[in-house]
């Protein structure tokens, strides 16, 4: 996988994550026996009031994350979808790649169960991330010190976790 946090953007003229969002959240809700009940984008790529990595993410509200089988994950499959083998809390991460040899990730899927705790709180924050200018500026902040402290994208990733955690118990 790609091993460095990818350069930041800070804007999407020709609204390209939007209509990417759309034409996803479409196929998921159209996959044969599909467990997904919503889909919502969230992060940077969808408001741009901070800089953000390159990245489409889409949180998955599921019934139960049992929900989502071997033949679920078959199916996301064959739409460029692949599972991130990553030790995560409560919560299925799928990701769509460029190519398959430098594995830069362009669209993320954080499957999660709809009405828990997790999945309320991404909600949450989504909200708080384009709306609330102290809780914008302080994430983009320490996202940006986050770059330069660590040295693989596991590292980055598990540090913006723990961002979002200190940052939702501001709120």
């Amino acid at each position: 996988m790609y091993s460095t946090v990818q350069p930041f953007i800070i804007s999407d003229s020709e609204a390209t994550y939007h209509q990417c969002y759309n034409h996803i959240a479409r196929t998921l809700k159209q996959l044969l026996d599909t467990p997904v009940k919503t889909t919502y984008h969230i992060g940077g790529t969808r408001h741009f009031n901070y800089q953000t990595e390159p990245i489409l993410d889409i949180l998955v509200g599921v019934n139960n994350l049992h929900d989502i089988t071997a033949l679920d994950e078959k199916r996301l499959n064959y739409e460029n979808f692949y599972r991130l083998h990553h030790h995560y809390k409560k919560k299925v991460v799928m990701a769509q790649f460029n190519n398959l040899i430098d594995l830069k990730q362009q669209t993320r899927l954080h499957i999660i169960q709809r009405d828990s705790d997790l999945y309320n709180q991404y909600l949450a924050m989504d909200d708080a991330l384009e709306h609330n200018q102290y809780i914008i500026q302080q994430f983009e902040q320490q996202k940006l010190e986050l770059t330069q402290t660590t040295h693989t994208i596991r590292d980055y990733e598990n540090g913006k976790q723990q961002i979002f955690a200190h940052l939702y118990q501001q709120l």
